[in-house]
């Protein structure tokens, strides 16, 4: 291999799993769990695990054999011939070197094969294959269906299929949406029987828009109670069906991105299926979980995507020259270049700190679990855990929503950046601008992102993690003059939100206001965190002071005009919408 890696080479990746990840938090609270229990000596020695493994294998395949396939993967796409889709060579090789390399049991438990590894390097692991393919991150990145069998499946089940997802004999998909519920997954038709022969299942019904639809297990949504008794979520289950006959592929789409990745429609003709856990609690609890797994891998993707971008777009504006010198020295296009970097920063801020929230509420959860009703210590770890799950729920949407439209916004500037260069395909911009149109639009639109966000916001699920940071020593000087803004910056949040609060309660009681600005108030928020995040990194490394100083000094801007569009009070969207639209 040459010496080219994904990890060595990204110093700000570096430098979050380096000094900004609370290790010791993540291994004191995960060392209480039975496959964690005298694994590590230390914090510091698992962490040298960890950080070992994103370099080596991750940083090094990602760079010296999943990227150079990448275009190829691309041009190839999937084809679907007999019910069987065939994946493009290279995507091919992609899985088998990650299952040589042990990389596809991430965070499974050891005892079924798995690394066991937190979600946090996960994460950066993720963000690293996609800055390779994003398209492989959506087969590398569904992991989140082995945890979920992991999680809530009995022991026959676990033993029969984790092991097989760890060494990568298989792969799964998430089988939730149909063509006539899409994000509303409280409209699932398809239905599940129960088989009296055999105690299993019988599945029947069409899922669309299915990611890797052509996998061994998929976990899919059902209903499974009378739909006259059991209105909505509370009629759902999750069952476990196996690719087989009854599982037909309908076709797989042509998309604008992510070739390499098979999108399928699917129909299930009486498919056997396995109950996973307990009836009716497939949305509300099981799907609930994997959706803030899938919701981080992809904030990842969207990230992944936009390093690459942002890589290309700085390296041809240091060497294309117009009018005499290297177009990066134009004020336009350094700006564009600045902002794309700052940008690209603070979505991983953001990630990272969701990631470790993650990784603190899952090994809580383990804990919990594990201790008799009666263990004395039982009381103090469901506060702890309410802590921390309170600021995972607005977490997980918030920074899926804040990463995909940035990652929108980065790409789009690096094909304006490389001109007509960027709109051909001869340069990789034109790929990562198609690539990252999806991560806005699956595992729940930006639009329901930022109404879960803000119904979280308003409740206050963010109070205390924005407190815990802003009460925090600053130095004097210039980190002491930004977190004042950042600290009116949150102030301006505060504002608006109790002013959409008031529109709710009070005389109008009109909840369309909240959702009409919930986009604005879930950036004023995310602006706000990473705000403080900003002024974390720059205590530990000086080059970060620059960077917290650009993005402070524009969102104390943005947070300004945002209150002033909320505080107006104003529903002209609305209003006029017949006027403007059409009725």
């Amino acid at each position: 291999m040459s010496d080219a890696n994904f990890y060595s080479d990204n110093a700000d990746l570096n430098f979050h799993m380096n000094n900004m990840v609370n290790w010791e938090a993540v291994f004191r609270t995960r060392s209480d769990m039975e496959d964690e229990r005298d694994r590590w000596g230390s914090a510091e020695e698992a962490k040298e695990a960890y950080l070992g493994m994103l370099e080596d294998p991750v940083g090094e395949l990602a760079a010296n054999r999943m990227a150079p396939r990448a275009v190829e993967i691309d041009e190839l796409g999937c084809r679907l011939r007999e019910n069987r889709v065939e994946l493009p060579p290279g995507m091919v090789k992609n899985l088998q070197d990650l299952a040589d390399a042990d990389l596809m049991g991430f965070t499974l438990p050891v005892r079924y094969g798995g690394l066991g590894f937190p979600y946090t390097v996960y994460t950066a692991a993720v963000e690293i294959i996609s800055r390779a393919d994003a398209s492989l991150m959506n087969l590398f990145g569904l992991q989140g269906i082995a945890d979920t069998i992991a999680l809530f499946a009995d022991e026959e089940v676990r033993r029969q299929y984790l092991p097989r997802f760890a060494s990568g004999d298989i792969t799964g998909a998430m089988v939730l949406t149909e063509p006539d519920a899409g994000s509303d997954l409280l409209s699932i038709q398809t239905a599940a029987v129960p088989d009296e022969v055999t105690s299993r299942w019988r599945l029947r019904g069409t899922k669309r828009f299915i990611t890797n639809g052509c996998g061994d297990v998929l976990l899919v949504l059902a209903r499974s109670e009378d739909p006259q008794t059991y209105r909505g979520g509370r009629g759902l289950s999750l069952f476990l069906v196996e690719k087989g006959a009854r599982v037909q592929i309908r076709r797989v789409e042509h998309k604008l991105g992510i070739h390499g990745a098979p999108t399928c429609e699917l129909f299930l003709d009486d498919a056997e299926g396995v109950l996973i856990g307990r009836r009716g609690y497939g949305l509300t609890r099981y799907v609930a979980w994997l959706m803030d797994a899938a919701r981080l891998s992809v904030a990842a993707q969207a990230l992944g995507i936009a390093e690459a971008a942002v890589r290309e777009a700085t390296a041809y504006a240091g060497q294309r020259e117009q009018f005499g010198e290297p177009i990066r020295r134009f004020p336009a296009v350094a700006d564009m270049l600045v902002n794309m970097q700052v940008d690209l920063e603070a979505v991983r801020s953001l990630l990272y700190a969701a990631s470790e929230q993650m990784d603190l509420d899952f090994a809580l959860g383990r804990q919990m679990e594990s201790l008799p009703s009666d263990d004395p210590r039982k009381g103090d770890l469901v506060q702890e855990r309410k802590r921390q799950a309170g600021a995972l729920d607005i977490l997980t949407p918030m920074v899926k929503f804040y990463a995909a439209e940035t990652a929108q916004r980065i790409t789009s500037d690096v094909v304006q950046v490389l001109g007509g260069n960027g709109y051909i395909v001869d340069y990789p911009a034109e790929r990562y601008y198609r690539d990252a149109r999806i991560t806005s639009i699956y595992e729940g639109t930006s639009q329901i992102q930022a109404s879960t966000a803000v119904s979280r916001l308003l409740k206050g699920s963010l109070d205390s993690l924005l407190t815990q940071l802003a009460q925090r020593e600053r130095p004097s000087g210039l980190l002491n003059e930004l977190a004042q803004e950042v600290d009116a910056a949150r102030e301006d949040m505060e504002h608006s939100l109790e002013f959409v609060r008031d529109k709710m309660r009070g005389r109008e009681k009109d909840p369309a206001y909240r959702d009409l600005m919930a986009r604005r108030l879930v950036e004023m928020a995310a602006d706000v965190l990473i705000g403080y995040l900003f002024l974390g990194q720059a205590e530990h490394w000086d080059r970060k002071a620059a960077v917290a100083e650009k993005f402070i000094r524009d969102m104390r801007i943005r947070a300004k005009a945002h209150r002033a569009h909320v505080c107006a009070g104003r529903k002209l969207t609305l209003d006029h919408f017949n006027s403007i639209v059409g009725e």
